[in-house]
């Protein structure tokens, strides 16, 4: 009797195809890809230096620990403002959620959070040229989608949200050491390319309690009711809450000539290719063991049938 081979070595084959084709093509250092682009390291319960100096979107310069005055906590958001990767999708994520809650307030029955009434969003540029000017025009932006989000509310609560969102919302720049002394303090490490005018960065938000401790993060691009509220809250009580996973996501740019990005390209193709192979093999054997489309019982569904009674 013939012994089954176990289909088992396929995916041990694939996996040793693929560690081989790694190790003979040019190898990545061991700092890893992103280890000198952006790093993350959140540093709850830490302290967030209140003399920085910001300038606003309105032109008017502020120190950080003015945005505490106010009573309210902050959720503190650094992105640069070109940035068509996960910033884009970190601030749409944020700013949908915030249109929907903005709605929600007028229910009594729901504990909506929004901008200028339960917290602040400070927003900072991290890319050394942005200036006032593109700050003031993101801020634009973000009003206009905002107050059409609005139009079916009456004149009176249209007003009094535009006037919540206005003073809440603050986009800001500031002096490279002046921002960085803000990101170092959350633990957010990120390195600007000269040459590629672009800025390699994590994706990641600090809730800030109103003496400017970190007492949650919310990291990769997604913002969820249930979790901003929680840390809105939280962070009014000056509660810091268990970090869960983080989930390292940022944007990047590699030379396409250098050998790191060589050999990301290589382990793709090489990867995909060892895919296709493996299942093309997967495929190969089921058609062998089970030739014209028969399946596993059909042979003694068959047999039976041509048995006599």
């Amino acid at each position: 009797m013939k012994k089954k081979t176990s289909p088992i070595w396929i995916p041990i084959s694939m996996a040793l195809l693929v560690v081989g084709l790694v190790t003979v093509i040019r190898p990545i250092k061991s700092n890893g890809i992103f280890g000198k682009k952006f790093d993350l390291k959140p540093h709850i319960g830490a302290q967030m230096p209140v003399d920085v100096q910001l300038t606003e979107s309105d032109g008017k310069s502020h120190q950080f620990g003015e945005y505490f005055r106010t009573g309210r906590p902050v959720l503190f958001l650094p992105i640069f403002y070109k940035c068509n990767g996960v910033c884009f999708t970190e601030t749409d994520s944020l700013v949908k959620m915030l249109m929907k809650e903005t709605a929600l307030s007028t229910k009594r029955s729901v504990d909506s959070v929004i901008p200028g009434r339960d917290f602040d969003l400070v927003v900072v540029s991290i890319h050394p040229k942005e200036t006032v000017d593109l700050a003031r025009a993101k801020k634009a932006e973000l009003m206009s989608a905002f107050r059409e989000a609005w139009e079916n509310q009456t004149p009176a609560m249209q007003e009094k949200l535009d006037q919540y969102v206005e003073s809440g919302i603050h986009y800001t720049v500031g002096k490279p050491d002046d921002v960085k002394k803000l990101t170092d303090a959350m633990g957010f490490y990120y390195s600007y390319d000269e040459s590629k005018d672009w800025v390699n960065h994590p994706a990641a938000a600090a809730f800030l309690a109103t003496s400017g401790k970190i007492v949650a993060y919310n990291t990769g691009s997604e913002f969820q009711t249930k979790t901003v509220r929680n840390n809105v809250h939280e962070a009014f009580k000056g509660l810091t809450q268990p970090l869960g996973d983080v989930f390292l996501l940022g944007c990047f740019k590699l030379a396409s000539s250098s050998p790191r990005t060589r050999t990301i390209v290589e382990v793709t193709n090489y990867t995909a290719l060892a895919t296709v192979l493996g299942i093309s093999l997967l495929v190969w054997r089921f058609n062998k063991k089970f030739p014209s489309n028969t399946l596993p019982g059909d042979s003694k569904k068959g047999s039976g049938d041509n048995q006599k009674p």
